[in-house]
């Protein structure tokens, strides 16, 4: 692949919409790139949306005659058109057809956490805009902040000759998984961008969890690998080659212990 080729990734070009600075190269591909920039572009639109978002975007509640028509189509027309006596979630059910979604999956990368980030600030604007419509007063005090993430495990990063920089590196239990926190500062920089990987000392075998954009970065961890085995954390400058394997410039390291 040449270097014309090789764009800036989806998520960290999501990521910069949202604020994020990029690595100082990419920043200079994005910027005398069409294709990177039609790209920032439409993720900076979509942003720009969720963030307009006012009360007065809340959906309104169905007329008489749309709820007529919905039950009319579930087959329950005989039924009160009114809302909070017509459909019953079991009545729904009932007649409701279930729809496998198996066929549509695709695998996953790390574009997903972007695209959660981003359907966090539409979901989190609708539903405020929501709650000041339904209550007809202010908006319901802030959620409560959820409990800290126990810790499995944790280490020290120490920067590897020829190199500057530290922190620290976590791995944490969540309602989702295991994650490993990754938080770094001074970081020698060059051309290219930061990776974050778990080794295994023995083998040397590598799994690489994604791109590290700024200071701090939580990368789920998939299921089924043994950490026992995985127990060096590493942050490595990766040139963009298109290659996904270790450049074997590694920047700081730790391992992990419980």
């Amino acid at each position: 692949m040449s270097q014309s080729e090789i764009h800036a990734p989806d998520d960290l070009l999501a990521l910069h919409a949202m604020g994020d600075s990029l690595p100082e190269a990419m920043g200079r591909h994005v910027a005398a790139c069409r294709q990177c920039q039609s790209e920032l572009d439409q993720w900076s639109d979509v942003i720009a949306t969720a963030r307009s978002t006012t009360p007065e975007d809340a959906p309104g509640s169905p007329s008489a005659e749309v709820w007529q028509a919905i039950t009319a189509e579930l087959g329950l027309a005989s039924m009160s058109p009114e809302p909070s006596a017509s459909v019953s979630a079991a009545q729904v059910a009932q007649v409701a057809t279930v729809v496998s979604i198996d066929k549509g999956r695709r695998r996953w990368t790390t574009s997903w956490l972007v695209a959660a980030s981003v359907a966090g600030i539409v979901g989190g604007a609708v539903l405020t805009a929501g709650g000041v419509a339904l209550n007809g007063s202010d908006p319901a005090p802030g959620p409560i902040a959820a409990p800290a993430s126990p810790v499995i495990a944790s280490t020290a990063l120490a920067a590897l000759p020829k190199h500057q920089g530290g922190g620290e590196a976590k791995i944490v239990s969540t309602p989702n998984g295991k994650e490993l926190v990754v938080d770094v500062s001074d970081l020698s920089t060059g051309e290219g961008f930061y990776e974050v990987w778990l080794i295994d000392p023995e083998t040397l075998q590598m799994i690489g969890l994604g791109a590290l954009s700024h200071d701090a970065g939580r990368f789920p961890i998939p299921d089924g690998l043994d950490l026992a085995r995985y127990t060096i954390v590493d942050v490595s400058l990766e040139p963009f080659d298109g290659d996904p394997v270790h450049s074997r410039d590694s920047v700081v390291r730790g391992e992990l212990s419980t």
